[in-house]
């Protein structure tokens, strides 16, 4: 009974504290898209909204899942129930952003509140075996003077438990996607990305197929709004990377880095799209395009990298097939570090590496190990040029 209580007690102080803390009246919890929802998108929005609100109110990462669950499959009923209240238009065929956004945290509220019940309370499953435990993370981000943060990030410790997928090994997952001309390319690849990747045929038995999978449904479900909304522009880099076993996948189409840490020393994993690289030069000249010096290299003069999920009218010069590199672990991996240009483009990775390790140094519980080659990840999404 010691450690049914234990987990039970850290969940009903959440469920107080949510309680005492929680603001109904509150229109804009979470960020919301400036763009319509299809039924087969609706998935991936009513996670990442409940995501964000669920960190924000501090939830415990083992109580996550449970609640994510729960909260899809109330939705999912109540929405073709009630189509109206989730704001549904018939004329579209697919609910309004913001309305949508407004109903699901108030059904994300409605479940919390209903665990106060001591009763109901009990009925939680307990946390996952020692050996199905996600790694620690840590992230931040930083916005300078733009009137929005135009990029996002995304930590999923088990895709397969978020998504009722029956398998025996779990998929760890972390992006960073870093919006350009506005953020709707990054919010729509933080809500819908690994959806597609789990929805791939793939996804069970080769996760690197599944990656191009889906970068380039994201790229193509985007680019279907950008031509039918015309709020919906812009264009996102994207750095993934999964974890299965002992098998790294980074996957990417952009200028966003990660780098891995084993025993002191640093190892850069992705080889970022810029124009200035001559294979992608020669790939964009091929079809047509031109690259220009406008204080950096441009894609017809104009954006700065030549991968990205979005970016309609620089098609088919910039595309979003990613590249996809593996690592295999072998235990003496210390941490990684995934983060945009912000960070990278005035702090190298020397002295990023560093920093993280003089962290660790400050609080070794960072590095405890559970049944896992990686014990301590990073990730950092950020509009601001450091100085």
């Amino acid at each position: 009974m010691g450690d049914k209580e234990d987990y039970l007690t850290s969940y009903r102080v959440f469920f107080e504290n949510f309680a005492a803390t929680v603001n109904p009246e509150d229109q804009l919890p979470v960020y919301a898209p400036d763009y319509s929802i299809t039924e087969a998108e609706l998935p991936g929005d009513v996670i990442y909204w409940s995501i964000e609100y669920l960190r924000e109110k501090s939830c415990p990462g083992t109580l996550m899942t449970p609640l994510l669950r729960i909260i899809l499959d109330e939705v999912r009923v109540a929405a073709k129930k009630h189509p109206n209240e989730f704001g549904f238009d018939s004329d579209s065929s697919a609910y309004r952003g913001i309305w949508l956004m407004q109903a699901v945290i108030a059904r994300v509220n409605d479940v919390c509140l209903r665990y106060l019940d001591n009763s109901k309370l009990d009925t939680l499953p307990p946390p996952p075996p020692l050996e199905q435990k996600e790694f620690r993370t840590v992230s931040a981000a930083l916005r300078n003077s733009r009137r929005a943060m135009e990029d996002r990030h995304v930590e999923i410790g088990n895709l397969e438990a978020l998504f009722d997928i029956d398998t025996t090994e779990h998929t760890s997952f972390y992006a960073v996607y870093d919006g350009h001309a506005g953020s709707s390319a990054a919010q729509y690849c933080a809500a819908h990305l690994h959806q597609y990747l789990v929805e791939s045929p793939n996804f069970k038995t080769n996760i690197r197929n599944a990656l191009q999978d889906a970068f380039l449904k994201t790229d193509a479900e985007f680019i279907r709004k950008s031509k039918n909304e015309h709020r919906v522009v812009g264009g996102s880099t994207a750095v993934v990377v999964c974890v299965r076993g002992k098998r790294l996948m980074v996957a990417w189409a952009g200028d966003s880095l990660a780098l891995v840490a084993q025993r002191m020393r640093v190892m850069q994993l992705v080889h970022p799209h810029n124009p200035s690289r001559e294979d992608e030069r020669e790939r964009i000249e091929a079809l047509g395009g031109i690259v220009t010096y406008w204080g950096t290299w441009r894609v017809n003069g104009q954006l700065a990298v030549s991968r990205a999920i979005g970016d309609a009218q620089y098609k088919p010069y910039v595309i979003a097939r990613p590249e996809v590199v593996a690592l295999d672990l072998d235990g003496d991996e210390d941490f990684l570090v995934v983060a945009c240009d912000g960070l990278w483009d005035v702090v190298s990775e020397d002295e990023v590496a560093l920093a993280v390790y003089r962290q660790i140094a400050d609080d070794p519980s960072l590095m405890i190990l559970i049944s896992k080659p990686i014990g301590w990840w990073w990730s950092a999404s950020s509009d601001l040029k450091w100085s």
